[in-house]
């Protein structure tokens, strides 16, 4: 019976140890979200004043639990006529100081442009309410297909004529997303008095052919591998509104792609990288002005930032493979800093510098469970006479 009841107990032991091993690995591994924002565009012709009507969205694509609101802190839109552009200005994405928009809510904004013009570009920067802020632009690019002009008046005839026949008012505008998906989306105005029929062909083998009604809208998705080339034709004209290659995507954030982003505190200038489970491991250096550089490297399906003490002046730049045009990062006081108040932020993820404690806890309760398990070893050693 005594030999039992020490083998149950020794056995407790070892599950006890290999539990709390566990738990400290489990807190370790625990990745962070990553946050980035995606814009997307579509376009079509208002016959009532000849004007393109372009419509962005903009969503939070992927943030923490913890976070709910986001506030725009750099927006670059612009329109083009052949290769000239022009900065234009939408009231809705204004740049401001509170976090007014939800990260669940999908922000929409409409940009009005003359016939002439041939496409619409915007690029917006976020920043969320736990005070990280993406480091680059994101930009998307809409361009037009067709021509988009208002009715002329009709003079009042002197001798009566027959009604004219019915005819369709087609458009299409084109947009590639980030996995090389064509989106077509073919429009056929208010004023037309018959409906338009597309054809949109992809590559050799993709072919959809789309009724359009009087003030309606529809779009074709071309997939990836058929978008290389498309042509979209509408039945009685004889040139296609659109034969080409769509302009790329840009700045997209690929699947194994690792992304970063940034925020000041009172204290320090914290650096974010997440890296998804099917990247590969990503190693960046974070040079700045007054100080040593640090070096992080952040395995596939874990996050990791780095943190720099904050003072007047401080700048880091950020480098390694796949960060292009690196560009020193300022730090910036936030508002709310009162002299000799601590910084930090408990909205901040626990990577990196703050994962220092988790990992320390969780070495902590590896080494309880390797000690109990050698204990446990050692009872087994008995000294008989």
């Amino acid at each position: 019976m005594n030999r039992l009841h020490a083998l149950f107990r020794r056995a407790g032991v070892i599950a006890a140890g290999a539990l709390l091993g566990l738990t400290g690995v489990a807190l370790i591994a625990t990745p962070a979200s990553a946050h980035h924002s995606s814009v997307t565009g579509t376009a079509k012709c208002d016959p009532a004043t000849g004007e393109w009507v372009v419509t962005w969205n903009i969503e939070s694509a992927s943030t923490p639990k913890d976070v709910e609101k986001y506030k725009l802190v750099e927006v670059v839109a612009k329109t083009y006529v052949g290769g000239k552009a022009t900065a234009v200005t939408i009231p809705e994405l204004a740049v401001t100081d509170d976090y007014r928009h939800s990260v669940n809510d999908t922000l929409t904004a409409t940009l009005r442009a003359d016939r002439n013009v041939t496409k619409a570009s915007l690029a917006v920067r976020v920043e969320w309410d736990n005070g990280f802020k993406e480091r680059r632009l994101r930009p998307a690019t809409v361009k037009f297909c067709g021509t988009c002009e208002a009715p002329k008046p009709t003079p009042t005839p002197t001798n009566p004529e027959p009604p004219a026949p019915t005819v369709p008012n087609p458009s299409a505008s084109i947009q590639a997303d980030c996995e090389g998906i064509a989106h077509v989306t073919l429009n056929n105005a208010d004023d037309a008095t018959a409906p338009a029929k597309f054809t949109v062909k992809g590559g050799d083998d993709f072919v959809e052919k789309v009724k359009v009604k009087p003030g309606k809208s529809t779009t074709v998705q071309v997939p990836a591998e058929h978008a290389t080339t498309i042509t979209v034709a509408v039945e009685g004209s004889k040139e296609p509104l659109f034969q080409g290659t769509p302009k790329p995507a840009d700045d997209c954030v690929k699947p194994g792609e690792p992304t970063g982003a940034f925020k000041s505190t009172c204290d320090e200038l914290i650096f974010e990288i997440n890296n998804p489970e099917d990247g590969k491991t990503v190693t960046a250096t974070f040079t700045p002005n007054k100080g040593e550089p640090q070096t992080l490297t952040v395995e596939p399906g874990m996050s990791g930032t780095v943190s720099f003490p904050a003072e007047e002046g401080l700048t880091v730049t950020p480098s390694g493979e796949g960060i292009e045009n690196p560009e020193p990062i300022a730090w910036e006081k936030p508002e709310d800093c009162t002299p000799g108040a601590g910084g930090g932020d408990p909205g901040l993820p626990v990577t990196g510098a703050a994962a220092g404690g988790i990992a320390a806890g969780a070495a902590v309760l590896l080494a309880i469970g390797g000690g109990l398990f050698v204990m446990a070893r050692r009872r087994k050693l008995r000294f008989t006479a």
